[in-house]
């Protein structure tokens, strides 16, 4: 009898157990993200927002993210050209080292390109669009499947990069489409003061809300501009 009241305690700490990792996997990553970018002669950076107008050679884009856990982030740039480029994971940018590495840690602000630099703005009048992914493991396809873009851009071929690009966006889009909003959290729990991120650059200090990505295992979130 001892010995059946065991085994029943046993198998239900294995199914508590269970539940409890199951729960853990299936549970989002929460993820706050902030798409930014600085006008020359202004007093602060604004948030990118979908439709947002920027202007080449005046604007600065950058990127801020936290995630809650160890997780792995993608964000790609589709240019006016119809081109992709990832701009995270990412170890340089146009030969300045940024050391941008996946998995990313958890609680740590993540500044793209660096915390004191940000992207200018050039290249061609047209739509621009960011997408960012978070996800609990590496995305193999999707490295895969821009190293054909990069293949491509490497030999130099404009038809096939543009083929390339074409058919990862297109993967990219099959997958569930969030958004980034407000930070619902805080703003629930009213906490206050209420999250920011700091930056500090040029000998400015600025200040700006924090956002949360509604997260799902593998989504992406996307953001289209025009650049003028």
């Amino acid at each position: 009898m001892k010995k059946l009241k065991l085994i029943q305690i046993i198998g239900m700490s294995l199914i508590l157990l269970l539940g409890i990792n199951h729960l853990s996997l299936a549970a989002p990553i929460q993820v706050d993200v902030k798409f930014l970018y600085y006008r020359n002669g202004e007093d602060n950076y604004k948030t990118l927002k979908e439709g947002s107008v920027l202007y080449r050679k005046k604007d600065f884009l950058k990127i801020i993210f936290t995630p809650s856990q160890r997780a792995y982030v993608y964000i790609f740039s589709k240019g006016s050209s119809g081109n992709i480029y990832r701009i995270f994971p990412m170890r340089a940018f146009k030969g300045k080292v940024v050391n941008n590495f996946n998995p990313v840690l958890p609680s740590r602000d993540y500044y793209i390109p660096k915390k004191d630099k940000a992207f200018s703005l050039g290249g061609s009048p047209g739509k621009e669009t960011l997408y960012f992914i978070v996800s609990k493991h590496a995305e193999v396809e999707l490295e895969s499947q821009y190293s054909d873009i990069l293949q491509a851009r490497a030999i130099k071929n404009p038809a096939s990069e543009v083929i390339a690009s074409r058919a990862f966006e297109k993967k990219v889009l099959s997958r569930d489409i969030t958004d980034i909003v407000y930070d619902p959290v805080s703003e629930k729990q009213g906490q206050q003061p209420a999250p920011v991120y700091e930056i500090s650059e040029a000998g400015k200090r600025f200040v700006v809300m924090r956002d949360r990505l509604l997260g799902c295992e593998g989504c992406v979130s996307r953001v289209t501009y025009e650049l003028r």
